[in-house]
């Protein structure tokens, strides 16, 4: 298994800006011993418009490692949706049973690789402006820089609380012990770089160029950043002018969101990490061979997880999202006609990121081989997070907050939800976002951005028959590896 380990903070960081002239350089162990032969090093490398669009695609290529992998294990798999089957390893079984320590791998990996991309798209940031360039294509170049580190910084401080704040390049290896900044900051930070994105972006693209980050985009995140801060003002503002845009819709068909033919041109998508296997081999997605059955027919198959009943069992009959839509449930008939039973989980599996009209995905499955994308921001999300922030006090736009909900019911085949009172609809918005969002890196942050994590949490470790502890604390623990490098950083309370 490829892991990237990325976990010794700054001291990595700062290797890593041999990063985006990276692409093409030599190993980043040879920058810190140029030779002239085989090292470019940055002042020779930000001199033309080619080498600034070089430079934010190699700030795109850490965000997509970073969503491969230790990403979901703390969105997803430390959440309440989730069991690790026997066929998971130990690392799997303590993220899902939620007994995990600060001394995890996927909790340092997901720290180090976000500073890996800040620090990547700081370096486009400092140096690109000095090019000279047509004033348009700088001016996107660093408006997708801006995003990218908006977001990286967002799932920073969203899992781990107040962390580091580092706004420029890092050129050395010294004075490289900073420590927490708070929370605030780095909210400021991510809504200033969203602010300097949105005009400087395109609302879309295409060719070579379609799949980069739009206004869209930009407009949508901080609209969730606005609600993770609980300012369901500019959250309604912000989401509700995205969906004035007209730009966006819902997909007719849920399972479309999954589809590898229809990835980033259908209506739904606005963002989304492309892991492209056949232009880039070696680099697909796995997350379709975790969470599919033990020995599925047509390639790498891996039992790893399964979900939890009472997620199942919110799915009505009839909505599209449940059996052959997020899961499948034994003996399971797929489009190709094969009738398949499994022990390995115990009951039903993952089917969301099975793309059954996918030759590839249903004949020819192996490791890093899947085009399977992974979504970070669709119209569905819009909708029911604007349902969220009218529903809590933000001023209602084009529609109300029950509209909102209903589009998304609808389109799965439900009714309208037909409840009043603001408790009541806050009730169906949160589980609609449950039954929508299953595995897509959503649910722990929602438990947390709520304040029901630790109830979540007990009610799943009583579900499964393990050990109930709850949880430490609403949010992850600081990385050891990171408290152990760099003096000034502090653990968070409970870890």
């Amino acid at each position: 298994m490829r892991i990237l380990d990325n976990r010794i903070l700054v001291r990595r960081v700062a290797v890593g800006v041999c990063l985006t002239a990276a692409a093409v350089l030599a190993s980043c162990s040879d920058f810190l011993d140029p030779k002239p032969n085989d090292v470019l090093a940055p002042e020779n490398f930000y001199k033309s418009a080619s080498d600034a669009v070089a430079a934010v695609n190699g700030v795109y290529e850490s965000t997509k490692w970073g969503h491969w992998l230790g990403y979901w294990y703390m969105s997803d798999i430390a959440s309440d949706d989730i069991y690790a089957s026997p066929n998971f390893g130990s690392d799997g079984h303590r993220m899902a049973e939620y007994i995990f320590n600060a001394s995890e791998w996927p909790i340092g990996d997901v720290w180090g690789n976000r500073y890996g991309v800040i620090n990547r798209a700081n370096a486009v940031l400092d140096r690109v402006p000095a090019i000279q360039m047509d004033e348009t294509l700088k001016a996107r170049v660093l408006g997708e820089a801006h995003y990218l580190r908006a977001l990286a910084y967002f799932e920073l401080v969203r899992f781990y609380g107040d962390v580091p704040l580092i706004e420029h390049e890092v050129k050395s290896l010294a004075n490289l012990d900073v420590a927490r900044a708070p929370q605030a900051q780095v909210y400021a930070l991510i809504v200033s770089d969203l602010q300097a994105a949105i005009p400087a972006l395109q609302d879309q693209y295409s060719g070579a160029d379609l799949g980069r980050v739009t206004s869209g985009a930009a407009k949508t995140l901080l609209g969730k950043v606005y609600l993770q801060q609980k300012n369901y003002t500019q959250a309604a503002q912000t989401l509700g002018a995205v969906i004035a845009s007209g730009r966006y819709a819902l997909n007719t068909v849920w399972k479309d969101n999954f589809t590898v033919s229809k990835e980033l041109v259908n209506p739904e998508s606005i963002w989304e990490i492309n892991y492209d296997a056949v232009a880039d081999p070696g680099s697909g997605s796995v997350q379709t061979l975790f969470s599919l059955p033990s020995n599925y027919p047509g390639g790498d198959a891996y039992g790893l997880m399964g979900l939890v009943p009472s997620l199942v069992s919110l799915f009505p009959a009839g909505d599209q999202r449940g059996n052959h839509g997020t899961f499948m449930a034994p003996p399971y008939t797929d489009r190709l006609g094969r009738v398949v039973d499994w022990t390995v989980p115990n009951g039903p599996a993952f089917d969301k990121y099975l793309d059954e009209t996918n030759t590839q995905n249903m004949t020819a499955r192996g490791w890093v081989q899947q085009s399977n994308n992974w979504i970070i921001s669709r119209f569905a999300d819009v909708l029911l997070m604007y349902a969220e922030a009218v529903n809590e006090g933000g001023t209602a736009g084009s529609m109300s907050a029950v509209v909102a909900l209903d589009s998304v019911r609808h389109r799965a085949g439900l009714p309208s939800v037909g409840v009043t009172g603001q408790t009541a609809l806050r009730d169906s918005i949160r589980v609609e976002r449950r039954r929508e969002f299953v595995f897509e890196g959503q649910r722990w942050n929602d438990l947390s951005r709520w304040g029901i994590l630790d109830q979540a949490i007990r009610a799943k470790q009583t579900e499964i028959g393990v050990p109930v502890k709850g949880v430490p604390s609403n949010l992850f623990p600081i990385p050891q590896t990171e408290l152990d490098i760099n003096h000034k950083l502090t653990q968070n309370p409970g870890w």
